[in-house]
């Protein structure tokens, strides 16, 4: 049994690990968290919390060292099994993530992130029909979401809902009308929709935003072929060659080829 002395002590570098957070500082907190677990081993909140830093910092493996620690202290935690959840999910391991959200969700339906988490898992595991189910109920907890609005349009766009997936974009762009990857997304969207000329201008809004967006590039180059503006596709493709360096699409250096060679009014994306 750990002395009393050692658990106030304990609790000392709890709270003091909290304010470290509070103030973005992770490393020192991680510190405060692994002197606490230390002087008492069985503080199930300070090896959860430990968990949740080492999950932020991307220390995966400890932080699910962690959580099941936590767990074994506190198997009544939604929190903990939810952020195990999220690990699971990280790390690719998605059928046991669907079993720790469930299992945070039934102990605490009213938490939107639990979901949001949930759809990710089923989306992985292409249950985009689910995955939607589940972000309908984060943006009904939390209606200015707009990740859920992002995920819940990449899943509806999945299900060939295009139209349904660019108003959940223009909703999310409502919220935060500076991010790139919202309108690399709505713009693909529009593409789908042989709307060429909306998907170009938000081709190229997500490239003013994110200039070394080298995926929003390819996009443009596409909508610029369909649009018959072979040369400035050209010139975009290669931007995107040379920013996707090693991880290019090889169809695409083949296309960029082909535009070199022959003439542009006979080619298409």
């Amino acid at each position: 049994m750990t002395p009393q002395f050692q658990v106030d002590l304990a609790e000392y570098f709890v709270s003091r690990a909290v304010a470290f957070t509070n103030m973005g500082e992770l490393d020192l907190a991680l510190k405060d968290y692994s002197t606490a677990i230390e002087l008492n081993p069985e503080h199930a909140a300070a090896h959860q919390e430990r968990g949740a830093i080492e999950l932020e910092l991307g220390k995966y493996d400890a932080a699910l060292v962690d959580l099941d620690r936590s767990l074994s202290l506190d198997p009544l935690s939604d929190m903990a099994y939810f952020r195990r959840g999220m690990v699971f999910n990280l790390t690719g391991k998605y059928k046991r993530a669907l079993d720790d959200l469930n299992t945070a969700i039934d102990m605490n339906p009213l938490y939107p992130q639990y979901y949001q988490q949930r759809a990710i898992a089923f989306a992985a595991l292409d249950n985009h029909e689910r995955a939607v189910l589940d972000l309908d109920q984060t943006l009904l907890l939390d209606v200015r979401d707009p990740l859920s609005l992002y995920y819940r349009a990449r899943s509806h766009s999945a299900l060939g809902s295009f139209e349904r997936a660019i108003d959940d974009l223009t909703y999310a762009l409502a919220l935060v009308p500076h991010d790139p990857a919202i309108y690399f997304e709505r713009a693909s969207n529009y593409y789908y929709l042989a709307d060429y000329l909306r998907a170009l201008a938000d081709y190229r809004q997500a490239i003013r935003y994110e200039p070394t967006f080298a995926e929003a590039y390819a996009g443009l180059g596409a909508s610029l072929l369909q649009v018959g503006q072979a040369e400035e596709a050209k010139q975009s493709y290669q931007q995107y060659l040379e920013m996707a360096g090693d991880k290019a699409d090889p169809r695409i250096k083949q296309l960029v080829d082909r535009l070199s060679e022959r003439p542009a009014a006979r080619l298409k994306a």
